[in-house]
């Protein structure tokens, strides 16, 4: 079972990273002191680090989701037998 999380961790992360990194928005919106808004360009480095950050707390939350239905599943069959 310990496999199947890091094969499950793996996969989520690749692929959320995957789909992160091309759909996300590189721009974003800053406000000045006199409350003038401009958008502005993320550099790579802080774009690669904003996604890799998305990417591990939504895998977290995956990973948190498995073990839950996981835990039930077990729970039920042992009160089943």
């Amino acid at each position: 079972m310990n496999n199947k999380f890091w094969k499950v961790a793996g996969f989520s992360f690749l692929i959320v990273f995957i789909l992160a990194y091309w759909l996300g928005d590189r721009t974003i919106i800053t406000t000045d002191v006199n409350g003038l808004s401009s958008a502005a360009l993320l550099t790579d480095s802080e774009y690669f680090f904003r996604t890799a950050g998305y990417s591990l707390v939504i895998t977290a939350i995956i990973l948190l989701a498995v073990y839950l239905i996981n835990w039930i599943q077990k729970k039920s069959r042992k009160q089943s037998s």
